[in-house]
């Protein structure tokens, strides 16, 4: 019975299937800055370990063959078709707003496949873009991530739960 559990255990975490970040939009901050806090979020992203990352430069390498421009997609349907045309089950999507000193950054994980949201957070920085930057993107990547109290630590295998 160990060697099965261990079997579905080892299954589930190393079968993770790859996700893709969209570049963020900007509102109320320039498009570089908007592209530098999507860099670093695929950054943590990859580094938080949960999730296994689609590289920038080969996501854009695809959509250029495709012919298709990721800039302006914000809607659930173009995010979906960047994830098909990408390749992969799931894609993060999202704005990063700011409105005084407040930045705001909103995103989600869509499903590629149905279009539905799997998750969805909303994380306010009050303070400099910098700090957003150098902290504040990990914290988005962790509560995407579910380690913000989401995360059960209870693993579904065959009607069978373990916990840690």
């Amino acid at each position: 019975m160990k060697i099965i559990v261990i079997f579905y255990l080892a299954t589930f975490l190393f079968a993770q299937s790859p996700i893709a970040v969209i570049e963020f939009e900007g509102k109320g901050i320039s498009q570089t800055e908007a592209s530098a806090l999507t860099d670093r979020l695929r950054t943590e992203l990859y580094n938080d370990g949960n999730f296994v990352v689609v590289e920038r430069g080969m996501m854009e390498e695809i959509l250029t063959e495709q012919g298709f421009q990721q800039s302006g997609c914000t809607t659930n349907e173009c995010i979906v078709e960047v994830g098909r045309l990408v390749g992969v089950d799931r894609i993060v999507g999202g704005s990063v707003s700011k409105v005084g000193n407040l930045f705001s950054v909103s995103a989600r994980i869509v499903s590629v496949e149905t279009g539905e949201i799997f998750t969805s957070i909303t994380y306010d920085h009050n303070g400099k873009i910098e700090d957003l930057l150098s902290q504040g993107m990990k914290l988005v990547a962790t509560q995407l991530g579910g380690e913000d109290g989401g995360d059960t630590g209870v693993f579904p295998f065959v009607g069978l739960n373990f916990r840690f």
